[in-house]
């Protein structure tokens, strides 16, 4: 066969869905390596292409594709065979390399002939892949997309979008144009898989009207929607802060019969999904933690078979809702033992949420917290962090100070420095105050008890900046004692903020036998939904809380707002008991 035929032929292959290990396609691929060399350059791209829909990402055989387009790379001027060569070996090239097909990319596009919106998409696929947010070249594609908008369609602009998101870019341009383009489709959406990409790309920018006609849509095309497009719809809400009672309800019903059908990490971003959401069915949410029961048991036996990404999640799940997998420990450990085996699977602000995860199930591996609080790691992280999105970057900021704080707490054997300081100032300096009626209510109900405003102090900052709604101190017979004898200043923001240095005025030592108390209200973010159970992060919080000496009393909001018919003197009266542990 001729060296183009053996290429064409591959390719037809793959189109007709025939399995990669088919002993045909094979045999073609081992004779397109013999003749690489010989491959015209249009060859060449199509039989990289082949390559990588097998997912042949980092074979020898693309390898060495990667090198011949490295010797050619000068002699290439058609953007569209470069940018197929370019997704096809993302995985297999230097930096060097990567950095001379960027800016061969840059002239191509730079090309005064019209260039096709697909070769742009290429592009952004090729900075996804390499995950390096190029600002140059994602400008160029960008005004190539607005110059195509008549011809994008919803999968098009879906696909954009996606990789605009991972790539942390915006532009308002194409979000407006793509917005009217989208809004005059919804009409045409017939099918639930288009509908979904509709939903998903549409909802988060659109206006009220639309974003109506959407949920409507949606909830009458429920049931038809798979477990995947149910999946698609429950993030989008999520991102939309959609909580639609109705579509919600039309979800679950079509939830119940995908459960059995989704995988692992599947099921885990659907329970996160429905848990932001705070959805109301105990059901769905009874045959999910068995579901997930049953996976924490079944990767206990199989953990070598589930890609550590994958139990990432899983652990992630068990340690957000502070839920106890059957074996608990065993489970941990198992799943601890094959991560830290395989931390290079992870990126480094991957590490970072690892390690808050593991930390909020009570569990610091030293391998792991060593290789983060390394200064080669933390310096890495920096450089990666700049071409993340403003969303991850601030939640990749926010799990490392708190691993840095529950190391310091809980683990003062590993030597780890506080180093937080300036970063929560400076979140506190810029956050809203929080003195909210019912706190100001309770404030009130406290000077009462207590025998005085001088006795209790309102949204105090502790050391490790822990935000707590009440502080106050009892002498060894449980009488409260005074801030002002001991010359802490009353409501001033900069006066109670503690530092964790014990020198600190707002830190003085207590007489013998007394106890700092720490009163917290919990709303309904601090547990699971419709139950009674806390959540990891409060429960992290009150086990911090005690290590720094305080005794904690948690008042639950479904306690609380069970009083709302009581008499002021019952509930001075249930804050009594609480305050003073004789409940």
């Amino acid at each position: 066969m001729e060296d183009e035929a053996i290429v064409d032929t591959l390719y037809s292959i793959l189109r007709l869905n025939v399995e990669d290990h088919d002993s045909l396609a094979e045999v073609l691929v081992t004779e397109a390596w013999k003749r690489l060399e010989r491959l015209s350059l249009p060859a060449l791209s199509k039989f990289a292409l082949c390559l990588y829909k097998q997912r042949r990402h980092c074979s020898p055989v693309t390898g060495k594709v990667a090198h011949i387009v490295d010797m050619k790379l000068d002699s290439i001027e058609d953007i569209r065979i470069l940018s197929v060569l370019m997704i096809s070996i993302s995985d297999v090239i230097s930096q060097n390399f990567r950095d001379r097909l960027l800016q061969k990319a840059e002239q191509l596009l730079e090309d005064k002939h019209e260039v096709h919106f697909n070769y742009a998409k290429r592009i952004l696929q090729f900075l996804q892949n390499i995950k390096l947010r190029y600002h140059p070249l994602l400008e160029k594609c960008n005004k190539i997309f607005l110059k195509s908008a008549s011809h994008l369609d919803i999968h098009s602009i879906s696909l954009i979008f996606g990789l605009y998101e991972q790539l942390g870019f915006d532009n308002a341009e194409f979000r407006l144009v793509a917005k009217q383009l989208l809004s005059e489709t919804i009409d045409d959406c017939y099918d639930p898989e288009t509908f979904a990409k509709l939903f998903s790309t549409l909802g988060p920018i659109a206006g009220s009207n639309v974003r109506e006609r959407l949920l409507v849509t949606a909830a009458c095309m429920a049931e038809e929607f798979s477990g995947y497009q149910v999946l698609v719809i429950l993030k989008t809400m999520q991102k939309m802060k959609c909580r639609n009672s109705h579509l919600l309800k039309k979800m679950a019903s079509v939830l119940h019969k995908h459960l059995d059908s989704y995988h692992v990490l599947q099921l885990v971003k659907l329970t996160q999904y429905l848990v932001v959401l705070r959805f109301h069915n105990l059901e769905l949410f009874a045959k999910l933690k068995m579901l997930l029961f049953g996976i924490a048991s079944v990767a206990v036996e199989n953990i070598h078979k589930i890609h550590p990404l994958e139990i990432c999640f899983i652990l992630h799940l068990f340690s957000a809702l502070n839920y106890d997998p059957p074996a608990n420990e065993e489970f941990f450990e198992s799943c601890i033992q094959h991560l830290t085996s395989n931390l290079s699977c992870f990126e480094t602000h991957h590490l970072v949420l690892l390690g808050h995860v593991l930390a909020v199930a009570g569990y610091f591996p030293p391998v792991l917290i060593k290789k983060i609080f390394n200064i080669s790691f933390l310096s890495k992280l920096d450089s990666q962090l700049e071409v993340l999105s403003d969303t991850l970057k601030q939640r990749v900021h926010s799990h490392l100070m708190k691993l840095n704080r529950a190391v310091c707490l809980e683990c003062p054997e590993f030597y780890i420095p506080w180093f937080h300081e300036r970063y929560c100032q400076r979140v506190f300096r810029n956050s809203s105050s929080r003195v909210n009626p019912l706190r100001q209510h309770v404030h009130r109900m406290l000077t009462e008890i207590l025998g005085g405003s001088n006795y209790t102090r309102i949204s105090v900052l502790t050391p490790y900046y822990y935000e707590i709604d009440f502080e106050c101190i009892l002498d060894e017979n449980k009488k409260p004692l005074s801030y002002m004898a001991q010359n802490i200043p009353l409501d001033d923001v900069e006066g109670v903020h503690l530092r964790h240095d014990i020198k600190d005025d707002g830190r003085k030592a207590l007489p013998p036998g007394a106890q700092r108390i720490a009163l917290e209200f919990l709303d309904s973010k601090a547990f699971t939904k419709d139950s009674r159970h806390l959540k990891g992060e409060p429960a992290v919080k009150k086990r911090h809380l005690e290590m720094l000496g305080y005794r904690v009393v948690q008042i639950p909001h479904f306690e609380w707002n069970s009083m709302a018919l009581s008499t002021k003197s019952e509930q001075v009266e249930y804050l009594k008991k609480h305050l003073y542990g004789t409940q």
